[in-house]
């Protein structure tokens, strides 16, 4: 298959490069995007436009940062292939992402970019498993489940809700002026804080859009916001 990838970063990237290592053809289209992006896509093809590449691909993957994910769907609207979302988003925004692709698959990530095993894509819809079919056999692990995107919303809440609560226990232990007794009495958190703190100053502005999607989900089943809107605030102070 031709494979669209729209606004590579790096999780973005890196699933291009394993998609085209599993033999299907992958494009990018460069018009508006920035150094970075050129160098992290120099792999693709360049379809220039997001017009002309929705033209060829047969598939298009959105990996963006969860906030754009709506914006980023409404962009290709009309495009009549499969639409993968692999964003960080909602079930509910997932459908209303669903709205505008009928050919719409579900997709979440849990691990890193798969440049190294260990990273599972979640996938959910109609033809979720042709998508699956894809990457298989390669170090993104295709799982079809009932949905997707819930699966992403609970992992994320824990791995990334916990990291935003560690580092404000750490400062609220710096202020209180007892950070070394905190952590005398807490060897056992040592490694994930600095999990946390190495993650949070690379990837934070990334993680607060997703905390309020997991706000949201909670919402959304009748359990507290606020344990998720707060790492929001954490990660944007961050």
């Amino acid at each position: 298959m031709i494979v669209g990838l729209l606004h590579p970063g790096e999780m973005g990237a890196s699933v291009g490069r394993v998609l085209q290592g599993n033999g299907h053809e992958v494009l990018w289209a460069s018009e508006g995007r920035s150094a970075a992006t050129h160098e992290r896509a120099q792999a693709f093809r360049d379809a220039s436009s997001i017009r002309e590449l929705v033209r060829e691909v047969d598939v298009v993957f959105s990996v963006c940062p969860p906030h754009a994910a709506l914006d980023v769907a409404r962009a290709v609207q009309g495009f009549d292939g499969i639409y993968v979302d692999g964003n960080a988003i909602s079930p509910m925004r997932a459908r209303e992402v669903a709205a505008l692709h009928p050919r719409f698959v579900d997709g979440g990530i849990v691990g890193g970019p798969p440049d190294e095993p260990g990273t599972t894509l979640y996938l959910s819809g109609a033809e979720a498993a042709t998508i699956a079919a894809l990457c298989s056999g390669s170090n993104l692990e295709p799982r079809v489940i009932v949905d997707a995107s819930a699966v992403k919303m609970v992992y994320a809440a824990w791995s990334k809700g916990t990291a935003a609560m560690l580092l404000a226990i750490r400062e609220v232990a710096q202020r209180l002026g007892v950070e070394e007794e905190w952590r005398l009495a807490t060897p056992e958190l040592a490694e994930p804080l600095a999990r946390a703190e190495r993650a949070s100053a690379t990837k934070g502005w990334r993680w607060i859009g997703e905390m309020e999607e997991i706000a949201e989900t909670f919402a959304a089943v009748g359990q507290p916001a606020g344990f998720h809107r707060a790492a929001a605030e954490v990660y944007r102070a961050s």
